[in-house]
Formats: C-alpha cells, structure tokens, sequence
C-alpha cells in the first residue's frame, strides 16, 4: 500500500446536484484524515501528507486491529448533543485531551492490499460499511452514513441542525486523487479559510483579526473577524499572534487597512476557520466569525474559493430560518422586496435591485440591475475564459442605458477587492481585471452593462493572445454582405492555418477571433500582431474595394463594410463573448457556431434573457483552446508567393 494518497478535493457549489446518481453526507467540521493500517500500527496524515498520528493517540491506537487498509475521513469533536463542535476540537487538541475524538470514515481506498480507488462509490462504501458496521456507537472509529434522497432536503435539514453543510457524491465514479466534479460540497453559511495577517487592539483589549487570501503571490484583505473570540479561545490564539508579530503590513492593493493606532502586524503564516453571511460589494466578508485555528494546511495554498455556476447544480434553495423552498432560478438570494432593499448574487450584495438599466428590451418589461447580476452569474462560467489575465474596460450606466454613461479602464479606491487590480507598463494607474466569477456580480452592482477586455495573452500584457477582426457594416448593408464578409475572413485565415470563430457584436455586425498560441523562446509583439490584420484586411479591400474599406471615412462608407484591425493593439480591447451591450433591445455578443453564420442569422435573438438557455444548449467555442495556432507560422505564409 502506498504510505499516502493525494485525497480527493470537493468542488464548493451554491446548491447540491439534482438527479439520482448523487448521495449526499453531513458535511463533517473537523480535521481531513487518511487513517493508514498496517501490520496492526495505524497512522493518521493530514491532507498534505504530515503525520499526526502523535496528535490522536486514542484514534491510532482503535484502529490498530483493523486489517490492512487506508480510510478517508474526517477527525471531530462531538458537542453534548452528538454535533461537531470545531471549537471543542481546537481546544482538546491545544489542552492534548484528544483520547474522546472520533474518527468518521468515508471512504475505503485499499483494503487487504487491493487498491480500491477504481470502484465506484457505492461498491466502496459497502466494503467500507461491512468492516464497521459491527463497531459500537462509542467506538472512536464510525462508518459516515449518506442519503439517496434529493439533495436539498438533506441540506435543509443539516442546516437546521446546525450542520456546517453537505458533500454530495456521484455514487458510481471512482475515487480520484484532486478536486474535480464528482464530489461538491454546498455550506449552511459562508465558511472560509484565511490567512491571518494582523490584529487589533483597542484600549489594550482584543477587537478583531485582519483576514485576508492570496491571489497569485498578493495577500489581499477580505475584512475583519470580530467575533467567535471566548476567552479560552483568545488564551489560545493570542500568543500565536504575538509570536507572530510584524513590523511590515502584508497586505497588499487599495482596500489594505493601513498602519493605525491599534493595529498590530503579523507574518503571513497563521490561517484560520472563519464563517460569515456573505461579501460586501467591495469583496470583504460580512458578520466573519471565528471557528480556529487551521494547522493542517500551508498560509500560501490559502484561495478565495469560488462557488460554481446555478446551472451546474440547479435547484431550490433551501431556507433553513423557514423551512421553506424558493424557486430554483438562481442562486441570488431576495432579501427584501421593497425598490431600495439589497439583494444577494454570487455573494455580493446588489443595492436598488430594481433598477431599470434597459427600460424596454422589447417586451415592455424593464431589465434591472438585479437580472443584470443573474445574467453574469448564469454566463459568468462561460465568459471567464475570455476575461481572466486580461485588463479590462467596462462601461457603466448608473441610470440606465439612455442616461449618462462612464467608461472606465482604470481601478480607483474604492474598487471591490472580487476585482483585481494590475500593473500595465506605461501607465502609472492600475487596469480592471476581472479574474473571479463574484467579481462579474460586483460590476453588476456598479451597472457595469459592457465589458471590453484586451486580447492579450492572460497574464501577459505585452503578447497578442487572439486576433479580432471587426466587420463594421455601413446603415444600407443587408446583414447577408456581412455574412459574407466573416466568411471571407474564416477561410483567408484557414489557408494561413489559423482557426476561427464568430460571434455578433450585439449591433450590426460580426466577429471574427482567431486564438494564438503561446511562443515560447520568440513571442510575438503587438506590432507583429496588428501588421498581420492590416495585411488580411488590405488584401481583402484591394480584392473587393467595393464592398470594404480599411478608413472610417463617412464620404466612403455607403454600402461597404469596415474591416476594422485596430482591435489588435496593446492597448485595444474587443467587446467579450456574451457581454451585454448599449443597445435598447439588450443584446449580448453572442458566440456562434459556423454552421449558424448564414443569411438567415438575426442578432437580436441574443439578449439578456435569452442568451443563457442558448448558450447551455450550444457546443459554440467548445474547442477554442484546442485551437490555438502559431501567429508566426501564419505570418511566413502570408508572406509567401502563394499568398500573394
């Protein structure tokens, strides 16, 4: 048998899976185990593989007449009404009073020298029930029992009793080392791990933890914890903060809290267990509560976690204050009905949900800034593939659509944290990047109505990630020359060996991208980039002069199409697959398949509301990463005889 397997990760959803094939088990607030037995000496790892074994003597020694085998479980304190208590297994673990801990097992990975790892679930959890399904009830090793019935039942029912949540698991897959999708888990309360990275104090007296997590090296601040601090707890907890103590701020961005009397430092190595009901819109942590200290996991692997999309696991949501069932539309919780009440999407407050952004898309019914935030979130998984790594504009309508609009490339104080924030050479104010799904809900709640991300690689300003061509057609061009025209395009840049896709603008026109891959010892620059589309652009004008133009000259414009290259620039940005647009039917750029760019395709069936049924059920893009093509290959053949 191995000495230790990589565990099997859950994937955090804001609702449990629908459908049969999923069981579901009490989320279990305590320590991640792997319990390892062999030749009668039982040893227990963390989910990095660190022995404590020391630390649960009672544990080690019940399980040293097991058979060979490795179990997955959960180490927990029970409180006196049999419930975990993460508070309690703290303290027994601070006191070393741990002989009264249990070991809850999971899953069966190897028993008797037979790796198990490739049967399903089920046929695992049978094994693992018949070898402590004769265990007494106080036995320090208990079988986890699970629920066939629908998912958000058993949730309603943890979260009345208190439970931190439920795991569900599809019960015919294999075990896999890592976090995937066959295991989710959905919280009763927000519940997160952070890093510590200060204190204050006031009047000499404990006030609050300055939390925060880690976004690429940055420790960003997520807000204060300020209760869930007993005095045993503050015992504990305050000579690991002064150890700890720092003359440097580890924080870094806008929101950082600043050196103030009564702030005290520390290095970024402590993480902690907190719970909160949710973000504000500037990204921190609302009504944090402290649960402990974590010891079984590295400050530096510390993420904000991201819930995944509705439509992945759609279905009421549970209220456990009610009882009752919302219906299953998405995951944004009302608060309130009145105009002025807040209410709750991806986590983010949104203030005046009601407010008409596009008066009348058509219908006469208007579209708010609450079914904004809906929108991103029901598309945001999509989209985020095209925003992350890459600054991004946004243009805002406070007042709707038809009132006055700003335009905003940079970040300012103020800006939500579910934000990045990035350095562009060249320019001394940060960029707007958008690198998380919650922060598509905060630009909802500055009625962010358009985003325009540059087409750079992610992560690399300075290199050309993808090509867009523009079609701009003039007032008079049916829609069918503009068809034509992306057409045109696909196949000149299939003869250079570039693949293409197509999506709408939200306006008149049409898209065409066409993904680069990544050079590794020469990348391509901008210059190279925009040379190339200027190239493409010229020769198709000087083919067809009467239908295209390279200049917007309004003299010119009758009747032909714009071939605007422009977009491929440093600087340029192209409107984001499925962004809305400033346009009063509420259109989105919708991507496309080719087979849908045909004379009969109409534009404005791709809208706020529409869009996301549309795009669930499409297999646009799906290949667009494998995609990827060489720019300096296409280069050499545009260049060639041939091409000319």
């Amino acid at each position: 048998m191995p000495g230790f397997i990589d565990p099997q990760l859950c994937r955090l959803t804001q609702r449990p899976p629908p459908g049969k094939e999923w069981v579901h088990e009490a989320k279990l607030d305590g320590y991640r185990m792997q319990l390892r037995v062999e030749d009668g000496r039982a040893t227990l790892k963390t989910l990095k593989g660190l022995d404590w074994t020391g630390k649960f003597g009672a544990i080690a020694a019940a399980a040293a007449d097991l058979t060979d085998l490795i179990f997955d479980g959960e180490v927990v304190a029970l409180d006196r009404n049999g419930a975990p208590d993460f508070a309690a297994l703290q303290a027994a673990m601070a006191e070393g009073t741990t002989d009264d801990l249990i070991f809850f097992a999971f899953d069966l990975l190897f028993e008797s020298g037979e790796d198990l790892r490739g049967l399903p679930l089920r046929e695992r959890k049978q094994r693992l029930k018949k070898i402590l399904e004769d265990g007494r009830k106080d036995s320090l090793i208990r079988y986890v029992h699970h629920f066939e019935t629908g998912g958000d039942a058993v949730l309603k029912s943890a979260c009345r009793m208190s439970l931190e949540g439920i795991v569900s698991k599809l019960i015919d897959a294999p075990y896999k080392s890592g976090r995937g999708g066959a295991w989710t888990k959905t919280k009763c309360r927000g519940g997160h791990e952070v890093v510590i990275g200060g204190w204050i104090e006031k009047d000499g007296r404990f006030q609050s933890l300055l939390a925060g997590a880690y976004r690429g090296k940055r420790l960003v601040y997520l807000g204060r914890v300020g209760t869930g601090f007993g005095k045993a707890t503050l015992d504990r907890v305050m000579p690991r903060l002064r150890a700890a103590a720092s003359d440097r701020n580890p924080f870094d961005g806008e929101s950082a809290p600043r050196a103030a009397p009564g702030v005290h430092w520390v290095g970024p190595d402590l993480v902690a267990e907190i719970e909160f009901a949710g973000w504000t819109a500037a990204g921190l942590v609302r009504q944090a509560s402290f649960k402990g200290l974590r010891e079984d996991k590295p400050a530096a692997e510390v993420k904000a976690e991201r819930p995944a999309p509705p439509q992945e696991a759609e279905l009421a949501e549970p209220d456990p204050s009610s009882g009752k069932t919302a219906r299953p539309q998405s995951a944004a919780r009302t608060a309130a009905n009145s105009p002025g009440a807040a209410t709750v999407v991806m986590g983010v407050p949104i203030s005046n949900p009601n407010k008409a952004l596009w008066p009348d898309p058509g219908d006469g019914k208007p579209i708010a800034k609450l079914e904004l935030a809906r929108y991103y979130e029901a598309v945001g998984a999509w989209m985020m593939l095209h925003l992350k790594g890459r600054p991004c504009s946004i243009i805002r309508a406070p007042d709707g659509i038809n009132g006055q609009r700003f335009f905003q490339r940079h970040g300012k104080p103020g800006t939500s944290s579910l934000l990045e924030q990035v350095r562009v050479s060249g320019d001394p104010q940060p960029y707007l990047q958008v690198d998380r799904m919650e922060g598509l809900a905060a630009l909802a709640q500055v009625a962010a109505v358009e985003l325009h991300p540059w087409n750079c690689e992610p992560g690399k300003p300075d290199v050309p990630g993808r090509l867009v061509f523009d079609l701009d057609p003039a007032g008079d061009v049916v829609f069918q020359i503009v068809v034509e025209a992306a057409r045109e395009i696909h196949d000149r840049l299939e003869a250079l060996g570039l693949v293409s896709f197509c999506k709408t603008t939200g306006g008149k026109g049409l898209h065409v991208v066409t993904p680069l891959a990544p050079a590794r010892r020469h990348p391509m620059d901008w210059p190279q980039a925009k040379n190339f589309a200027y190239e493409v652009c010229a020769r198709m004008a000087a083919d067809n002069p009467g239908r295209y133009l390279l200049k917007m000259t309004k003299k010119q414009r009758s009747g032909r199409i714009y071939l605007d290259y422009l977009r491929n620039d440093r600087t340029a940005t192209a409107v984001a697959p499925l962004s809305p647009r400033v346009r009063a039917e509420a259109t989105v750029s919708m991507p496309l398949l080719w087979s849908q760019v045909r004379a009969d395709l109409d534009p404005l069936r791709f809208t706020i509301r529409t869009a996301p049924a549309q795009i669930a059920k499409s297999t646009a893009w799906q290949d667009y990463e494998d995609a990827q093509r060489p720019l300096a290959e296409a280069i050499k053949r545009l260049a060639s005889p041939r091409a000319a």
